[in-house]
């Protein structure tokens, strides 16, 4: 049943990180997607917990820390193998988390993953304030949409 449960748990971190960078180059402020998404349709528990994480930047103190996840994760990978049971979308998460460890990220929380989604796309998630309010940031601070 753990194997399960944390099969999901790898697919929902890294879908949380990429909903969230899909939120920031559209424009959307980020708090409000984590205030309206997580408890909606499209929200899952790790969405709850982690998409703050990432909207803050801090990944300490971690409640699962990356370079655990990634011994938890060969073990399901193992597992999935032995009951002949293919697993696409877990197999993609791998190089994720790799990547999070490679970056020096092994002791952060699982949510500092979004660190190597951001590296494929080429930039940085974070919070910025115009003179208009809140807006997402890619580089440099973008106004609000309408």
């Amino acid at each position: 049943m753990k194997f399960v449960a944390n099969h999901l748990v790898a697919i929902h971190n890294v879908a949380t990180a990429e909903a969230m960078i899909l939120a920031q180059r559209a424009g959307l402020d980020p708090k409000m997607v984590v205030d309206l998404v997580g408890p909606g349709a499209g929200g899952s528990r790790m969405f709850q917990m982690r998409a703050p994480m990432m909207v803050e930047g801090v990944y300490e103190p971690a409640t699962m820390k990356v370079s655990t996840w990634k011994k938890d994760m060969a073990i399901i990978a193992e597992f999935a193998d032995d009951v002949g049971c293919a697993t696409p979308l877990f197999t993609l998460t791998q190089p994720v988390y790799a990547e999070a460890i490679a970056m020096g990220l092994g002791d952060q929380d699982t949510a500092a993953s979004v660190r190597s989604v951001e590296e494929k796309h080429h930039h940085r998630f974070q919070i910025g304030y115009s003179k208009t309010g809140i807006a997402a940031r890619i580089g440099t601070i973008t106004e609000p949409r309408d």
